[in-house]
């Protein structure tokens, strides 16, 4: 029994008697805390005799799903498989199983080729095969261009930014099924297509990330899905947003999922100038894109500034208007700053410029003071203050260690 990769998983068969063989099967095979975890399945054939999701170097658990599986093993096939081989085959495989995992993430040699071009799924917004994180507070039209940019895609639609065509699925963890289908009625009349017009969607309202990413992978698979658009990575599921495990957990569930793929996500309340939660969020994205909006009437502005782009370079911004009724979204065109007077006084400030406005009005103030007023973390802010000796001065050193250290803006006279 050689257990081979099998897509994601892991396989092993061993041929009984005749018309008969035991099939092991793993899934969804990662490394926890407390070791190796996997979905394990035992088959006669088709058969599914036993499953469950443990950790497969534990004994127990091993021995539980064996007698568990063998109960389902009826004469004359108990005959050929005792119950002490197919825990010894057991053993076996989930010996094998994260070995075989291993083997498949060896390093290669690449050919540098400076020429190879960046192509997009959404030009400038998505590169093919990246990650764009989409960011603003919340009612400030961040679904609405999600969902847009998925039906464009999905369509081949250039109406608004030049599209590679390729399936998409929009997943709704955010509102109800009646309110995603009103709103892609709207968005295909907005884009000038059939209203009826449809969009593989998964309406999982009140699940997280986490909760839908098996049936996700299957829909993915089934539908030959490219791109696809989380609504919203508020609802990951995997911790608190600010720490560090649970923004790569997210990333990774997300680059496992789609080839490409935009995820709406939310800022601070004091701010709109980054994104709500820990660093590696920012990390993880190849394009984060910030949405200003502003409402006049029926008619609301929307500003897409990407400030962070890998292997693209700097793109100018970009102001839409989006035009609303009763109903919802009917008509999508291009704007100005001009015709909006608040997008064009609303500009994204850097961290270091945040700094240094807070403390020309606070005076002085240490970290901690610095990192409450400009909702950044207390280590970005001190990498700041320290990186841009040019532009603040330490106020007050004290001896003690305890005592914090306060800071001021440099004088420029």
């Amino acid at each position: 029994m050689d257990p081979i990769l099998n897509g994601s998983g892991v396989y092993a068969e061993r041929e009984l008697t005749d018309g008969y063989t035991l099939i092991l099967r793993a899934n969804n095979i990662r490394r926890e805390r407390t070791g190796v975890h996997a979905k394990l399945e035992v088959f006669i054939n088709r058969g599914l005799l036993a499953w469950t999701n443990c950790n497969i170097e534990r004994d127990e658990d091993r021995t539980r799903i064996a007698n568990s599986a063998y109960k389902q093993v009826n004469e004359p096939l108990n005959q050929a498989l005792s119950k002490d081989r197919l825990k010894s085959d057991l053993d076996i495989f989930c010996n094998s199983t994260w070995d075989v995992m291993l083997a498949t993430q060896v390093p290669v040699m690449v050919p540098g080729d400076a020429l190879l071009p960046v192509n997009f799924v959404v030009d400038p917004y998505v590169i093919e095969g990246g990650g764009t994180i989409l960011f603003t507070y919340p009612d400030s039209g961040k679904s609405y261009t999600g969902m847009l940019m998925a039906v464009s895609v999905d369509a081949g639609h250039n109406a608004l930014w030049p599209c590679e065509q390729q399936p998409a699925m929009f997943i709704n963890l955010e509102r109800s099924k009646e309110s995603i289908q009103r709103r892609l009625g709207c968005v295909n009349t907005a884009l000038g297509l059939d209203p009826a017009r449809p969009l593989l969607v998964m309406n999982e309202r009140g699940k997280t990330l986490a909760d839908i990413r098996e049936p996700a992978e299957r829909a993915i698979k089934e539908h030959g899905v490219k791109f696809i658009i989380l609504d919203s990575l508020s609802r990951a599921g995997l911790g608190d947003l600010n720490e560090n495990r649970p923004g790569n957990a997210a990333i990774d569930i997300l680059n496992d999922l789609g080839e490409s793929w935009l995820a709406l996500g939310h800022s601070p309340r004091s701010t709109d100038d980054h994104l709500f939660g820990s660093i590696m969020f920012d990390a993880g994205a190849d394009i984060l894109i910030r949405l200003a909006s502003e409402r006049k009437g029926d008619t609301r502005g929307i500003r897409l500034d990407i400030v962070k782009a890998n292997d693209v370079g700097a793109r100018p911004r970009r102001t839409l208007a989006y035009e609303f009724d009763g109903q919802g979204l009917t008509h999508v065109r291009e704007s100005t700053d001009d015709e909006f007077e608040q997008l064009a006084a609303t500009e994204p400030r850097s961290n270091e410029e945040k700094i240094k406005r807070y403390l020309l009005e606070a005076g002085k103030a240490t970290s901690v003071d610095i990192a409450q007023a400009t909702d950044l973390s207390d280590g970005v802010v001190r990498k700041m203050l320290s990186r841009h000796d040019d532009v603040f001065v330490k106020v007050f050193e004290p001896g003690a260690s305890k005592v914090p250290v306060v800071w001021g803006v440099k004088s420029t006279s």
